[in-house]
């Protein structure tokens, strides 16, 4: 793990790049800018891979300045098997001896209240998860002239590739929203966060609103 410098009270660790470069954007988007809190009292962190988790937290807990952090909240896909993906969470909570809360988008403090820890899952990042990924939740963000034809259109080729050659099944969700990148000329050969920088997403849209909720709970 890459030496982490702790500068806020409060974490979010996401997985990956794209997840990093995501949120930060979000927190610092117009739609968030009544509240300055969001752009100034969160630190992101980039915990890499599904895997990494149990590692890094561990790492994590023992790096100078995590005495300070007061709320730690964690972001990841849920994929393809919900119960799965929050079970290896919670794991990595109880590793460490962390307040854990039974179910997603629940803030659990430690006994002194001084520590709280929760979790949400990527796309709806609601306390009733879905199976899918980040993209999804991109897919769903993305906005402009035309958008809708878009999308279909995008859809459509992606169902028929598919079809006709079994392919891209497993990554349908990054194939959708790279493809609409690819035609449309702000975003061609972008990733995820450079998209955001230029304008792709919506951040008012009602899908981030659980989003926000678990995010402004813990700087409650």
């Amino acid at each position: 793990m890459a030496k982490q410098t702790i500068v806020k009270e409060y974490l979010i660790l996401c997985e990956g790049k794209d997840a990093f470069n995501f949120l930060c954007y979000y927190l610092n988007s117009s739609a968030l800018s009544s509240d300055p809190r969001f752009s100034n009292d969160i630190q992101v962190i980039d915990f890499g891979g599904i895997n990494e988790l149990d590692g890094f937290i561990q790492v994590l807990k023992n790096t100078e300045g995590f005495k300070k952090v007061h709320h730690l909240l964690i972001i990841r896909d849920a994929e393809k098997d919900v119960s799965r993906a929050l079970r290896m969470v919670k794991h990595s909570l109880n590793l460490c001896g962390f307040p854990t809360a039974e179910n997603c988008n629940q803030w659990s403090s430690s006994e002194d209240g001084s520590f709280s820890t929760a979790y949400t899952l990527f796309p709806t990042c609601s306390a009733e998860p879905s199976e899918g990924a980040l993209e999804d939740l991109c897919w769903a963000l993305l906005h402009g002239d035309n958008v809708l034809e878009f999308k279909s259109e995008v859809q459509g080729f992606v169902d028929h590739i598919k079809e006709k050659y079994q392919s891209i099944i497993s990554h349908e969700h990054k194939s959708r929203l790279h493809t609409f990148f690819s035609v449309n000329e702000p975003f061609i050969s972008l990733k995820i966060g450079e998209a955001a920088k230029s304008g792709a997403f919506d951040w008012s849209n009602d899908k981030l609103i659980p989003l926000m909720r678990i995010i402004s709970e813990g700087l409650a």
